[in-house]
């Protein structure tokens, strides 16, 4: 959206300080309308979000409530105005940080307590609400103009600002009994190269060519290690060097991957609050097989998509993935364990037939670096494992 300005940067000058109704900075009645609009009618925020031609609805509800509370009695009703359409349509504090491509997350614990990560190095941030509830319309605000709820029932919710790149946690109380939280990731708005990995240290020559020779092969990737480790900023690069002809499908739960590649199609989920029929990644998968495409990417594997995906594997389609795993043996383990779980199937030799034969190449990352690449030979049956091929072990220097 067009101007952006912190909330804590409006400047209460002479004519705006004060109020009939009290002593109120602007940043107060900025909230405090705000939260009222939010209460009442939270439909004309995100109408107005998204469409230009519906701000002059929200504009004249605005003016009622000014006009009700007696806000302007000394100030200009243009700027206060433009404050609040300021604040309802940007980051408000958070702007500056949104804007730095240096800073990848941004996380508030509590009202008056937050970090960023820049440069890969946690530091603390100076950005303080003043009040929780002050926190909590913030919050509020940014789930439901990315098409998310919050509220007593459902208090976390995950969202995707699709036009900055950015994927939202935020929960609020009950779940929360320390106050609301907000936690950001951000996704570059190019996605790095594989020359640009090598030089961040991601990569080197023999890794770059294990991978790229895999991709040629057609074989099924599976990128592995801890949140934060890289594997999302990996899979990015790997879609933009598929050739430039193939059709791939990306699946995920949220916006993440933002493929600069073309012949991409981008799916995501439809969770329950967002009206009709819901749809989980098991289905987008399932479906996505009738396309007929050349390459299938599944954001990260994280519960029942684990059976559908490993069926798809065996039925001769390609596929680019992440999983959450502390090595990569973990990653069977973590699969056979969500398939289980999610459809009641309990012949685990079965669920280790399908990985060794679907999967073909696991990437371990850590700390933003490749640590490792084992290809996938088959399974000892006598032992019920999988066995790997080791390809690429990091040098320790």
């Amino acid at each position: 959206m067009g101007v952006l300005k912190r909330l804590s940067s409006f400047n209460d000058d002479s004519n705006n300080r004060r109020y009939v109704k009290g002593s109120y900075p602007l940043s107060k009645v900025v909230t405090d309308v705000t939260k009222e609009i939010l209460n009442a009618s939270p439909e004309i925020v995100v109408n107005a979000y998204y469409d230009d031609k519906q701000r002059s609805f929200l504009e004249n509800r605005i003016l009622n409530i000014l006009d009700k509370q007696q806000y302007f009695a000394m100030g200009s009703k243009r700027k206060m105005i433009k404050s609040i359409f300021d604040f309802m349509f940007g980051y408000g504090q958070l702007q500056e940080y949104i804007e730095d491509d240096d800073i990848t997350d941004i996380d508030g614990v509590r009202f008056d307590c937050f970090s960023i990560t820049k440069n890969g190095i946690r530091e603390p941030a100076d950005i303080n609400f003043c009040t929780e509830t002050d926190f909590y319309v913030y919050c509020k605000l940014i789930a439901l103009r990315n098409g998310g709820i919050l509220n007593e029932n459902d208090s976390h919710c995950r969202v995707a600002d699709i036009q900055n790149k950015l994927r939202i946690n935020i929960s609020i109380y009950p779940r929360n009994i320390s106050g609301p939280a907000i936690s950001i990731r951000k996704h570059r708005k190019s996605a790095f190269t594989m020359e640009n990995l090598k030089d961040l240290g991601m990569l080197d020559d023999a890794c770059v060519e294990i991978l790229e020779k895999s991709l040629l092969e057609n074989k099924t990737i599976i990128m592995c290690g801890k949140g934060g480790s890289g594997k999302t900023t990996l899979l990015r690069a790997l879609i933009n060097i598929l050739p430039e002809m193939e059709r791939v499908l990306i699946v995920e739960s949220d916006a993440e991957i933002y493929p600069d590649k073309k012949y991409c199609i981008e799916q995501r989920v439809k969770r329950y609050n967002e009206g009709g029929n819901p749809i989980n990644l098991d289905m987008l998968i399932k479906d996505g097989l009738t396309m007929s495409l050349d390459t299938y990417c599944v954001g990260e594997i994280v519960g029942n998509e684990a059976m559908a995906f490993l069926n798809a594997c065996c039925s001769g389609h390609r596929f680019l993935t992440t999983m959450h795993a502390d090595k990569p043996q973990d990653c069977v383990k973590r699969l056979i364990a969500l398939a289980k779980g999610s459809n009641g199937i309990s012949d685990e030799k079965m669920l280790l037939g399908l990985f060794a034969e679907g999967v073909d190449c696991i990437v371990f990352l850590e700390d933003f670096k490749v640590l490792s690449i084992s290809n996938v030979i088959g399974t000892d049956i006598p032992l019920n494992t999988v066995v790997y091929e080791k390809v690429y072990q990091r040098s320790s220097k």
